[in-house]
């Protein structure tokens, strides 16, 4: 029988030695659990039928493959990946034959729970339009769209930002408005409960932006005569 004192000292060292693992295997997955990101890239006026996302890292073998599929000219889907440090994502985009058409690629840091939005940008591989993808804990929808506006009239049209979480839940909060062309139209707004006025300012096209936490919705304005 083993005295008193090495006995409880036997006992702590063995219970330092499983807190010891129990650091290394957290160690090795920085942050721990999971996240589930959304994904939305508007592939409108491309050939594209299906986006594939592979998620790779030291940790994650073998990769993990996600298919999104195209409603509407918008492909919109969830992912659910490992959290952790450095996860390469990489997005290609096939049209209906199974032909690849587009790519893009970036690192990130994923954390449990909630993560701003990543643009990705996928580049044609043989010509045509390049593809805007965000990949986030949120989604900015724009309703309604497209528009066409005419400067005899109607010159203006309101916009509603919906914004949705990653368990498809609405979130109530503000929104950033913005126009990519202002020569074409302006736009005034700044929250979900003020949608965001539009109002054509010359002939041409244009989006109108919407962001919240790195997502981006658009919409497409056309000004006419």
């Amino acid at each position: 029988m083993l005295p008193v004192r090495r006995s409880t000292a036997i006992a702590a060292l063995m219970v330092l030695t499983q807190l010891a693992a129990c650091s290394g295997s957290d160690a090795m997955k920085p942050g721990g659990g999971e996240a589930s990101l959304m994904v939305r890239a508007d592939v409108t006026g491309t050939p594209v039928a299906l986006v594939v996302i592979e998620v790779s890292a030291p940790d994650i073998v073998p990769s993990l493959v996600f298919n999104i599929t195209i409603t509407g000219g918008v492909a919109v889907g969830t992912i659910t990946i490992p959290a952790g440090s450095n996860r390469a994502i990489a997005m290609r985009a096939y049209d209906a034959s199974g032909v690849q058409t587009h790519e893009g690629s970036t690192t990130i840091n994923v954390q449990a729970g909630t993560n701003p939005s990543v643009s990705i940008t996928l580049t044609p591989l043989s010509g045509g339009v390049e593809i805007h993808a965000t990949l986030g804990s949120f989604a900015v929808t724009l309703t309604p769209t497209p528009n066409t506006l005419s400067l005899a009239g109607p010159t203006t049209v309101a916009l509603s930002a919906i914004i949705v979480d990653e368990k498809g839940h609405v979130v109530a909060d503000t929104v950033s408005w913005a126009t990519q062309n202002p020569g074409v139209a302006s736009v005034a707004g700044n929250s979900t409960a003020t949608p965001g006025l539009v109002t054509a300012v010359g002939l041409g096209q244009t989006l109108v932006l919407a962001t919240y936490n790195g997502a981006v919705g658009s919409a497409a304005i056309t000004v006419t005569q």
